[in-house]
């Protein structure tokens, strides 16, 4: 490929023209319909010419047609690929991506423009030959125009500080932190669950639907135990696979935890054990990693009246205790976690400002943007304390020359994803190297323009987002497919990315 022209194939009446036109918007780009330059050049309505000349001049003319335009967006014929010549042409200077559309569809549009299209629906014959192109667009397709970013963003709410808040709200009977616009999928469980809560009868069975949160269900299963509920969680997604302890007939007393067990279980043992008749003690058995959401949380629970004394490797927790409202409201502060993705662009050469975060917060990814100041310099970096950042860090690590070996980052094969096998792959479509063991990845820095590609968020919002930003980076076109999970915890992400696109 020796350019970045995104060519928009598939059968007739699969919307490539309406596709190419909002692209156009997005990235404010030029975009051209192949037939609609035809018809320019050739001073004839499309079903004129078949009339007129035949099918095959058409085609000689459509092909001459395809050579001379260069813009960067353009819509093909549903036959314009059908010539081999064609095809190697623009698979030589661009990406051809199909577009994928339903048979019962596309027979009622072309139906529709009956009189408009002189070969009727073709999709039948054609099946196998739009099958066979390596590059299709579907409904979750996000595609991303190379460009560079800048502006100022307001991040999120943290949703692990959000998290928090909300729980403790709930235990103090407080009104709850209010609903945000666009509010995150995971912020909405804890919410759902915690309504759940409030409506169960006291002791009684109440069923918690977790979605795809490991927060929301670790945090509240310790406690729906305390509070003398007999709950089942429903588990979506991968959540179901993920590492989870059983808290039936939750007790006082000592709870012997190893350090590198997910932060999570810590933070729904303090919110719970506070609640039982005797005293606790949380002790670890290792050191604890992700130290940082521990302390976010005893920020919290203690702002609530909540007492906590720390030992030596763990913590004593006095029993009978209620959690009260604080006379200042606590709002949640901005998204590290999210901010991480802009902090990794601007190593990528983007200007983007963050409006609202906290430079002495608790979360853990704050320590990201440290860490990138010395990139260039880190050799080696431990992302045991900072994890959800890492598909961030390692977007920022590729654009620099050298080598950069992230390690103690097992925990990560066991998120909504295999993050370590999913960024691996992810920057091996970028053509950027990557190598990992069970906890460690390795990535060698390549300055770029990195390899126009696609790329399977695999379920994963931070796949998804590490790939956008990646896309700055590329010579050509990106397609990232399942780009809707950012939901889980930035919805807005894309219209964040578009608004401080500037081609």
């Amino acid at each position: 490929m020796d350019s970045g022209i995104l060519y928009l194939y598939g059968p007739p009446a699969s919307g490539k023209s309406t596709l190419a036109r909002r692209l156009a918007g997005e990235f404010g780009v030029e975009a051209v319909d192949l037939d609609a330059a035809i018809v320019e050049k050739a001073a004839k309505p499309i079903p004129q010419i078949f009339a007129e000349y035949g099918e095959g001049a058409f085609r000689a003319l459509e092909s001459e047609t395809l050579r001379e335009i260069a813009s960067p967006v353009v819509a093909l014929g549903g036959g314009t690929l059908l010539d081999p010549a064609n095809r190697a042409y623009a698979e030589a200077h661009g990406l051809v991506a199909v577009i994928d559309a339903d048979e019962e569809t596309l027979a009622r549009r072309i139906e529709a423009a009956s009189g408009t299209r002189p070969l009727g629906n073709k999709f039948r014959e054609r099946r196998e030959h739009y099958a066979g192109f390596p590059h299709h667009i579907a409904a979750d397709t996000r595609i991303l125009l190379p460009g560079s970013l800048s502006g100022v963003i307001r991040v999120p709410a943290s949703k692990s500080h959000l998290h928090r808040l909300l729980i403790a709200q709930f235990l103090a009977g407080a009104p709850f932190a209010p609903e945000e616009r666009g509010e995150c999928e995971d912020i909405r469980a804890t919410r759902r669950c915690l309504a759940a809560l409030a409506d169960a009868a006291p002791g009684g069975a109440v069923t918690l639907d977790c979605g795809e949160s490991g927060s929301t269900l670790r945090f509240l299963a310790p406690l729906a135990a305390a509070l003398g509920h007999e709950a089942s969680f429903i588990r979506r997604g991968r959540l179901a696979e993920r590492p989870m302890l059983e808290y039936h007939g939750l007790e006082s007393g000592v709870h012997t935890l190893p350090g590198d067990v997910s932060s999570q279980f810590v933070t729904g043992l303090l919110f719970a054990l506070p609640l039982l008749k005797g005293d606790s003690r949380i002790v670890f058995s290792s050191p604890l990693q992700s130290r940082g959401y521990v302390d976010m949380t005893l920020d919290v629970v203690r702002a609530f009246g909540i007492e906590v004394a720390e030992e030596e490797n763990g913590f004593s927790i006095r029993g009978s205790q209620r959690f009260a409202a604080p006379e200042e409201v606590l709002s949640p502060e901005g998204d590290w976690s999210g901010a991480s993705f802009w902090l990794a662009a601007n190593k990528l050469g983007a200007k983007v400002e963050i409006a609202n975060l906290n430079a002495l917060s608790r979360q853990p990814d704050r320590i990201l943007a440290r860490v990138l100041e010395n990139l260039e310099t880190a050799g080696e970096i431990d992302i045991s304390q900072f994890p959800d950042a890492f598909p961030a860090l390692v977007v920022a690590a590729a654009a620099v020359r050298g080598t950069t070996r992230i390690v103690n980052a097992a925990r990560l094969r066991i998120k909504e994803s295999d993050r370590i096998a999913a960024m691996e792959k992810t920057m091996a479509a970028f053509d950027v190297a990557m190598e990992s063991t069970a906890d460690t990845a390795t990535i060698h820095g390549n300055p770029g323009p990195w390899r126009p590609c696609e790329i399977d968020a695999a379920g994963d919002h931070r796949i998804a987002m590490a790939a956008a930003i990646a896309s700055t980076r590329a010579a050509g076109p990106v397609l990232i497919h399942g780009a809707s999970c950012v939901a889980k915890s930035y919805p807005a992400f894309f219209d964040d990315f578009l608004e401080m696109l500037k081609m």
